[in-house]
């Protein structure tokens, strides 16, 4: 009975150890197909080329080593200089592939997966040697990428923190790290990414001192029936500060500095917002703020949307000078891009809103089409026509005297000039009340106070500035016409 026992215990090892060998070299040749797929997606974007890519597949892990490059075209308008040649950013690495179904069953887990890819970076000696003096024996970058049996997949990235000095030069700087995580799908039409780096500081003695805390981002995003990726984005920044006593002087701090956008989907349309706010900014001790900008795109042309950025990301991978990538882009709109015009698409800044120390200046403008159609572009007064457009703005008087005041003392201002600052100031406040006076005699601004206003309308082809009629230069003829048989009118009754 025993001996039964006995054998059919290890009858029952040998058959889970076959499966366990079997499933792992299925999962090796699956995963393989996996990268495959994972690679000729990273490499049809436009912002990477994949130089080289070796793999070697074995049965329960396999090796891969791949050289990515940035897209030469991405940054060629910046910075190629003639005769010289433009500089390459490239990166090598390499992956160990653990095959499933229990990849890291060397680390004592029996997690299922297709495959675990741990990810080592490679870099030139002088950059090592560079990275070393930070990061010491630490790898600065380690990136794991756990991959199921959907191809579905999470990537964990991390940075490890460092606590720099030098004495001699009394250089300092410490960085707190940083995590992310990657949760996408396997078909790539969907992911989410979490990544946050608590803080870094710096500084160098008698040179000044910077330091930024909380930076995190946020995405996530699932693609579109038209082929967008749609979903929100946000990032955010707690606090900023950067203090340069030397040369011309500058001290500034931000607090609590937010970034948010959504895409979303109607129909065959797509509406986009984004949001700016900012709590404060203190410039040279004085403060700023709180700042919000909110705008806004609606009844976008979904189908369009997507051709056009397909069409613009093949237009990145090709060498093209400036004239040429200028002349190439109008190109592509004009073939592609007619839809969004005409299934009257709006855009806007919801708000503009800047509190400052003398006030709070706001702003807000519209502008959209409504029933154009593509024989408009022949004929201006027919565009005017389909156009709907408007604009707020308020802003206290003493921020634009102060501008100007700042402008002046950049201008004419300094030890050099021989004449004083208050003098300039004096100059620069009598010019702005004599604009402002002349502004509101022609009825181009409101002045309520130490409030300056103006408000724009252009609708059905008629545009109105503070409420008041403004002929277009078609119209002008037509509207003399109109205020002389006016003013005809008035007389005659007064001769009544």
């Amino acid at each position: 009975m025993k001996k039964k026992i006995v054998l059919g215990s290890a009858a029952a090892l040998v058959i889970a150890c076959a499966g366990w060998a079997g499933g792992a070299f299925y999962a090796g040749k699956s995963v393989e197909a996996t990268l495959d797929k994972q690679h000729k997606w990273l490499s049809d974007l436009p912002y990477f080329v994949v130089k080289s890519r070796e793999y070697q597949r074995g049965w329960f892990s396999s090796s891969e080593t791949v050289t990515l490059a940035v897209n030469p075209e991405m940054y060629r308008l910046f910075l190629e200089k003639e005769g010289q040649e433009l500089p390459k950013f490239e990166v090598t690495y390499s992956n160990k592939v653990l095959h499933g179904p229990f990849p890291l069953i060397g680390q004592f887990s029996l997690r299922p997966a297709k495959a675990v890819v741990q990810t080592e970076f490679k870099f030139a000696p002088e950059t090592q040697k560079l990275l070393s003096r930070f990061f010491g024996a630490q790898k600065p970058i380690e990136m794991e990428n756990r991959i199921g049996f959907d191809d579905d997949g999470v990537i964990q990235i991390k940075v490890p923190g460092f606590d720099y000095e030098e004495a001699v030069s009394g250089v300092k700087a410490k960085w707190q790290g940083l995590t992310a995580t990657v949760d996408y799908g396997g078909d790539f039409n969907r992911v989410k990414l979490n990544a946050v780096a608590p803080g870094m500081s710096g500084s160098a003695k008698e040179k000044g001192n910077f330091s930024f805390s909380g930076l995190t981002l946020d995405v996530d995003h699932q693609r579109g029936k038209a082929g967008m990726m749609l979903g929100t984005t946000s990032a955010k920044l707690a606090g900023f500060s950067l203090d340069v006593p030397d040369g011309l002087p500058v001290k500034v701090a931000l607090e609590n500095l937010a970034y948010n956008t959504k895409l979303a989907e109607s129909g065959d349309f797509i509406n986009g917002e984004a949001t700016i706010s900012l709590a404060r900014i203190i410039l040279n001790d004085k403060p700023y703020g709180p700042a919000e900008l909110q705008a806004e795109a609606s009844h976008l042309h979904g189908p369009t949307l997507a051709k056009l950025n397909d069409e613009f990301n093949k237009l990145q991978k090709r060498p093209l000078k400036r004239e040429e990538a200028t002349a190439e882009i109008v190109k592509l709109a004009k073939a592609h891009g007619m839809p969004i015009l005409t299934n009257d698409p709006r855009f806007g800044i919801r708000k503009l809103e800047v509190q400052l120390p003398e006030g709070a200046l706001k702003f807000s403008a519209s502008v959209g089409l409504k029933g154009f159609q593509e024989k408009d572009l022949d004929n201006p007064v027919d565009f005017v026509n389909k156009l709907s457009a408007k604009a707020d703005f308020s802003i206290p008087r003493k921020v634009v005297e102060t501008l100007v005041m700042w402008q002046t003392r950049a201008m004419f201002g300094g030890p050099e000039s021989g004449v004083s600052g208050a003098d300039l100031d004096y100059l620069a406040s009598q010019f702005v009340e004599g604009q402002i006076g002349r502004l509101a005699d022609q009825k181009l601004i409101k002045v309520d106070g130490e409030l300056l206003s103006a408000s724009a309308t252009l609708e059905s082809g008629e545009f109105t500035l503070n409420e008041i009629l403004v002929p277009l230069p078609w119209q002008e003829e037509e509207f003399r016409k109109k205020q002389q048989e006016t003013q005809a009118s008035q007389v005659t009754q007064t001769q009544q």
